[in-house]
């Protein structure tokens, strides 16, 4: 399997964005010239990640250090669901860690030469939010190796995560006056905003999916000019071999021409 320990897939997620189908594939071919016919079909059928997902992972090799303090930054928020006295400054220093790796994921995205509109911004900031809230995803995120995008935790699940307090009890919390109009807005506004979400990057999969293809077909494309350009190369040069065969034959002719003129006379 692709996720054992022994076969390590992580740098692919790493690698150009634009050479991850070519890395993949060439994987999957020493893997199989090794004898490891099983990984070599795993890594094969290893998907190429969204712009998302390739984003994180490489925010995550190059900026190890942020995303670890951005990861502890939301375990402190999630803990300060139950004291309101540190609520507002834990929400704030988990803002400014993210709003740290979006200024690094810029910069990534302009190296790369990819202008990201606002939707695919949207997309990486709640996989963060989203894979910094989950165990496994955690891991995931944590070691560049993220594989599917997450969707950001509202309030309310923060709020029900199972984090004891020292000293006290839930009943003891201070909680916020809500009404169950506003609770149900929420929720439908939450909802509205994960079907959206899961509507823009299932269009973005398909995207990404078409510009596979598409480079797959230019590569093609190039292959076949190449041919072409070599094949006219050979016809020119069989062209100039037979003018000066032409030529040289023309200059016997009229050589022989005079020659006869001459025994004539």
């Amino acid at each position: 399997m692709a996720s054992d320990a022994n076969l390590d897939v992580a740098p692919l997620y790493a690698v150009p964005l634009g050479e991850f189908t070519r890395r993949r594939d060439e994987l999957a071919a020493r893997l199989r010239a090794a004898g490891r016919r099983d990984d070599a079909a795993a890594v094969r059928r290893l998907k190429k990640p969204s712009v998302p997902v390739w984003t994180i992972n490489t925010l995550a090799h190059d900026h190890a250090d942020a995303v670890r303090a951005f990861v502890e930054a939301t375990d402190r928020l999630k803990r300060a669901q139950l004291d309101r006295a540190a609520l507002a400054g834990a929400t704030q220093a988990e803002r400014r860690a993210l709003q740290v790796l979006m200024r690094a994921v810029d910069t990534i995205l302009g190296r790369a030469g990819v202008r990201p509109a606002a939707a695919t911004l949207q997309r990486i900031s709640s996989t963060l939010l989203g894979a910094a809230t989950d165990g496994d995803a955690r891991r995931q995120l944590l070691h560049g190796r993220l594989t599917q995008e997450r969707q950001a935790p509202g309030f309310e699940a923060l709020a029900s995560a199972p984090i004891g307090r020292a000293g006290g009890r839930s009943s003891d919390v201070p909680r916020v006056p809500r009404t169950r109009a506003a609770d149900e807005r929420r929720a439908q506004e939450a909802s509205a905003a994960r079907a959206r979400a899961d509507e823009l990057a299932a269009k973005a999969r398909a995207l990404e999916e078409q510009a596979t293809m598409r480079e797959r077909e230019a590569s093609q494309a190039t292959r076949a000019v190449t041919e072409l350009q070599h094949q006219l190369r050979q016809a020119e040069a069989g062209a100039r071999e037979r003018r000066q065969v032409a030529h040289e034959a023309a200059t016997a002719a009229k050589r022989a021409r005079r020659a006869a003129a001459k025994a004539r006379r």
